[in-house]
């Protein structure tokens, strides 16, 4: 991907490959907003800016470094694509959200998120999540805040995660966040995909669809297929047999490729509302 960076910002000049609206709404991802054309991600402790600037993409962040890595702006996405073109099924959805990038997220917020995120909806996660960050996240800049740290995250008890929405969660929550602060190992980006795995669900609130979306959005785990309502007619739509298993018979098909393929199907299907 061609890219440029100078002082506090990054123009990105291919913007086939770096669609905002599509990364942001492909379900990886929920501390953003968006006023007209300008665009604002919240992540660990980063602020971004994003906005279009005669076809170039303009990104500005306290934490250039970390933005860089964060929108995985080094990988090659239209190698990839080229690649998932084999597969005649991808094509209209991989031209639909042509602009997708799988974000290089913290993994304790992923995993915080994403426990968050069983049997909910995405408006109501996102405010879950903000007054999560309001009440415990230390200051940024303009009255933002941070995602908070695993310390803070262990300060408060169920009454609190229930106050702010998380409602059953909230006893995962508090479980998990005093494993990540004792004795969890958040190093898995060596780990197999299996190990690593078996390790998030030893975590309250984890199961197999968190596991698979903390591997693919924060560990990066490219052999993987979280599926859900949505990525569940794709199996159906690919006239696949029955199968107990249907996330590994996907991997299967599509290998070191299936994070990708998840995020293009899941991404066309979402949007446009196939049932």
């Amino acid at each position: 991907m061609r890219y440029g960076i100078q002082k506090n910002q990054i123009t990105v000049f291919d913007t086939f490959s770096f669609n905002i609206k599509h990364i942001l709404e492909s379900g990886q991802i929920f501390r953003f907003s968006q006023e007209q054309e300008n665009y604002k991600i919240i992540a660990k402790n980063m602020i971004c800016h994003l906005k279009y600037d005669n076809q170039r993409v303009i990104i500005k962040s306290n934490d250039i470094a970390y933005a860089v890595r964060f929108f995985d702006l080094d990988r090659d996405y239209e190698s990839i694509k080229r690649k998932l073109a084999e597969y005649e099924f991808l094509n209209e959805a991989i031209k639909f959200g042509e602009g997708i990038r799988i974000l290089n997220q913290d993994p304790t917020e992923t995993i915080i998120s994403f426990i968050l995120s069983a049997n909910n909806n995405i408006p109501r996660i996102k405010g879950i999540l903000n007054r999560l960050c309001q009440c415990l996240g230390e200051d940024i800049e303009g009255g933002e805040k941070a995602f908070p740290t695993i310390a803070a995250l262990c300060s408060e008890g169920v009454d609190f995660y229930r106050r702010i929405g998380a409602g059953y969660r909230a006893s995962y929550l508090v479980k998990t966040a005093n494993m990540l602060k004792d004795s969890f190992d958040l190093d898995l980006y060596d780990k197999n995909t299996e190990k690593a795995r078996k390790a998030l669900m030893s975590l309250p609130g984890v199961g197999r669809k968190v596991a698979d979306c903390i591997l693919l959005f924060a560990y990066h785990k490219e052999d993987v297929f979280p599926l859900d309502t949505w990525t569940g007619r794709v199996y159906r739509d690919m006239g696949l047999p029955p199968c107990v298993n249907k996330c590994d018979k996907l991997v299967d098909i599509f290998g070191n490729l299936s994070g990708y393929a998840q995020q293009y199907l899941y991404y066309y299907y979402r949007q446009n509302k196939i049932i």
